[in-house]
């Protein structure tokens, strides 16, 4: 009887293994070619056998990446020694996340803290001045932001041991600096005041801690809603009165409430209560399913919001949350995402979007052509909008970006459809913000675009299933795109019971 193994080798023939020295060689080459901000497990251990796999799709044309100009000019490792030691990091970030992963949380414990004694370490005998230095897209692939990276989820890791006073120490110790990991700073003053509030119950110091957080700079507009909100349930609450008198003069942080409607369905009684809600709706005509008349059909929460807006008129629907704006982005910013001139931010030929992407160097480096693009598009009319996309469309199709999702739309003329109704001037304002913060405006846009081909009329919706509430992003989200003109509303699910249902 021939085993899986005794076929695979037979057909693989001779097979050669590389010692560890070896392919430890080769992966750093690699690491240093490809140098992406996360490093996969597999390829840690494998010698980079995912990046070679990348490299083997694009020479055999089955895969394609943006066409942009290389350029290099920081000098990203001061020497050979301090590559190896992001190298180290990067392994020990990695072993970090798969221990907490496997909820092994004493194991990852003990990582962290040997992380934490290395970094020390390190701070102490190594000269950090030239990594600092470098612009915050390159920071990331420094030995510092990934040990930071590390201390960060050490708080979660103590989190779960239930040492909060070490989690409070720890997130001082990181708000103590602002040169690794900024774009985490509003979720590190998030924690802190939640901690100090909830779990040691210090309450004056929880107030310090949202104050401080409302009026860092680099804390961004969700974090922040999230401390003012905190703060003004502790103004509130009667056991806490003899602290509204530091609650009074905190800034405030206001968004305006939209449109609620609320609809019924029939939930399907799984077992279990966990995951997602699933529903039952009607099978229409066209779904043919040919269980005839009362034959009805699982769906998403989302789904069925979509069936509803559809009977209202809006005979076009898409679901996709944030991905449907970053296509559209994609496809209307797409020379300006990958213009010359801007250095460091591809360093090789198989990115899918520049390294500052994430962070405000992206706008700052483009502020003109952005600002140009985003005026030519709430002048441009709807002829001018579609012929935009159908440009980039027919040229870039199938290319890996990641801010493009190509089958986001059916067709491209789907998209077209939409974009006349959206118009240039909503589109302008909405590409703007995510031009200058892309990192924390991609979440929170709402779930659903419905519009209708023949009135030109269209509804941005967020749905929200049994117990579901609205993050923080999603409101700020939802008061933005209502400033700009959108027609927005909130769609509550409420469920009914499923008795007598006949399951598709």
């Amino acid at each position: 009887m021939w085993l899986p193994t005794d076929r695979a080798k037979q057909a693989a023939g001779s097979c050669v293994r590389l010692c560890r020295s070896s392919r430890v060689v080769f992966s750093r080459v690699l690491l240093l070619f490809t140098l992406t901000d996360t490093l996969e497990e597999e390829d840690l251990a494998s010698g980079g056998q995912g990046q070679l796999y990348t490299i083997l799709l694009v020479n055999s044309g089955r895969l394609a990446f943006p066409e942009y100009t290389v350029h290099r000019s920081a000098r990203l490792f001061k020497d050979r020694d301090d590559l190896i030691r992001y190298e180290t990091a990067m392994r020990a970030l990695q072993e970090v996340i798969a221990a907490m992963q496997s909820g092994s949380w004493e194991d990852a414990y003990d990582l962290y803290t040997t992380a934490m004694a290395a970094w020390q370490e390190i701070k102490d005998s190594c000269d950090l001045n030239h990594q600092e230095q470098l612009p915050v897209f390159l920071r990331c692939f420094t030995v510092g932001w990934t040990y930071t990276r590390i201390l960060s989820r050490g708080v979660e890791i103590l989190q779960r041991l239930k040492r909060y006073e070490d989690a409070v120490e720890q997130l001082r110790n990181l708000l103590s600096q602002s040169v690794y990991c900024v774009d985490s700073r509003g979720r590190w003053w998030d924690r802190l005041a939640l901690n100090l509030q909830q779990h040691l119950k210090q309450h004056e110091q929880a107030i310090g801690a949202i104050r401080d957080g409302l009026n860092d700079p680099l804390a961004r507009t969700g974090h922040k809603l999230s401390l003012y909100q905190r703060a003004s349930r502790m103004k509130e609450s009667a056991s806490l009165k003899k602290y509204r008198l530091l609650l009074r003069d905190l800034p405030t942080v206001h968004v305006q409430d939209v449109t609620h409607v609320t609809i019924r369905g029939q939930l399907f009684p799984h077992e279990g209560g966990m995951g997602k809600s699933v529903f039952l709706r009607a099978a229409s005509e066209d779904e043919g399913s040919g269980g005839g008349q009362g034959t009805v059909l699982m769906c998403s929460v989302e789904d069925l919001a979509l069936e509803h807006y559809r009977t209202l008129g809006f005979d076009q629907g898409i679901h996709g949350e944030g991905s449907t704006f970053s296509t559209l982005f994609g496809l209307l910013m797409w020379d300006i995402i990958f213009m010359d001139g801007v250095p460091d931010v591809f360093l090789n030929p198989y990115q899918t979007c520049p390294l500052d992407l994430h962070t405000d160097c992206f706008y700052g480096s483009r502020r003109e052509a952005i600002e140009a693009r985003a005026e030519m598009l709430r002048e441009a009319s709807v002829e001018t909008l579609q012929d935009l996309i159908a440009d980039v469309w027919s040229t870039q199709e199938g290319r890996v970006c990641a801010l493009i999702n190509w089958e986001r739309f059916s067709t491209p003329q789907q998209a077209q459809s939409l974009v006349a109704c959206l118009g240039g001037h909503f589109l302008s304002g909405v590409f703007l913000r995510m031009a200058k913060d892309y990192r924390h405006c991609r979440g929170g846009l709402p779930d659903l675009v419905v519009w209708s081909t023949s009135s030109n009329k269209y509804k941005l919706v967020e749905v929200k299933g049994p117990n579901d509430r609205l993050s923080q992003k999603q409101q700020i989200w939802l008061d933005e795109l209502r400033k700009l003109g959108a027609d927005v509303e909130v769609c509550h699910v409420t469920a009914t019971g499923a008795r007598g249902a006949r399951r598709e």
